[in-house]
């Protein structure tokens, strides 16, 4: 038999393709970038991202932020004109969520009492009083489980990995772990529901 020797990782890097080791490269490059920004940052705005997220909207515009408190001057949209995530300046890193129509798109799921359901939505009842509601078009996708509190917003492509927001509130990416494909929260009716809510007293019956 064969004496074990592990092999080393520089040669395993040596045995892969050029496009590989580049891949394997870039990645393990933001890593320590990341690691150094928030190495460098005071520890209260480390902790931003650790912390429930702040919701506001705007019933003039239908328009719902999601938000660390971090700096938002970079912008990629997962759904054109319609969900954009905004990320740190020097690391490409959520800060924030813009959802446009947010009322129109979420009353529904979050509100099912005070809001009336279009004829799009799908509808399924599980156990222990699990609902699970869903609508999908041609560059958008909803899913919302009562049980869980959990909303998932997408533009339909897979997501592979992701990076939080704030507590409970992640963007997830595509396999290049760069072009953010969706957004999952979890507490989102807690949350969004009020804010919504709030701002249409009319259909909330205040």
């Amino acid at each position: 038999m064969e004496e074990y020797r592990p092999i080393p990782f520089q040669e395993v890097m040596d045995r892969m393709s050029e496009g590989d080791r580049q891949e394997i490269e870039e990645g393990s490059k933001r890593i320590l970038e990341e690691e150094e920004f928030w190495a460098n940052l005071p520890e209260p705005e480390r902790n931003k991202r650790l912390e429930r997220p702040k919701a506001s909207y705007d019933v003039d515009t239908d328009i719902l932020w999601l938000k660390n408190g971090r700096p938002t001057p970079r912008s990629c949209e997962i759904v054109k004109g319609e969900i954009t995530a905004f990320f740190e300046s020097t690391i490409w890193y959520p800060s924030a969520v813009k959802i446009v129509r947010a009322y129109g798109l979420l009353g529904e799921f979050l509100l099912p009492n005070l809001c009336k359901a279009s004829g799009s939505m799908q509808v399924r009842y599980g156990e222990d009083g699990a609902v699970e509601r869903s609508l999908k078009l041609e560059n958008l996708e909803v899913r919302y489980e009562s049980l869980s509190d959990y909303l998932w917003l997408g533009n339909g492509q897979e997501p592979w990995d992701g990076a939080e927001i704030a507590e409970d509130l992640v963007v997830s990416y595509a396999e290049d772990s760069r072009i953010p494909v969706g957004i999952g929260f979890f507490r989102a009716a807690e949350i969004i529901a009020p804010v919504l809510a709030s701002a249409h007293p009319s259909s909330a019956g205040v």
